[in-house]
């Protein structure tokens, strides 16, 4: 395996578990249009395939205009062998915006 990639592998989990654990998490997870939350629910679990990807852009375009992340992983490669930095730049945004809401009058 390419050190990159367990980087990105061992980051994306570290991700994961900071952005569940945050105190705004579960507002914001409830508060989620419902295309969004069915691919946080996927992200949260495991990395992105070729197939979310597709199921990224097939989102409303009022939940794109809303959620960046979704953005992210529409315009994503899919190429199997970039899911890991995909998931972790996803990842990364998720989190900003975890971070973010209710400071912003969300």
């Amino acid at each position: 395996m390419d050190p990159a990639d367990l980087k990105d592998m061992i980051d994306n989990e570290f991700k994961r578990v900071k952005i569940q654990n945050h105190p705004n998490y579960p507002a914001w997870h409830l508060a989620l249009k419902p295309h969004a939350r069915h691919i946080i629910d996927f992200i949260l679990e495991e990395d992105l395939t070729p197939e979310s990807i597709i199921l990224a852009q097939n989102a409303p375009g009022e939940e794109k205009d809303e959620y960046q992340f979704l953005l992210i992983i529409a315009g994503g490669n899919p190429n199997p062998a970039i899911m890991p930095a995909l998931t972790n730049f996803a990842l990364a945004d998720i989190f900003l915006e975890v971070r973010a809401f209710g400071n912003d009058g969300d």
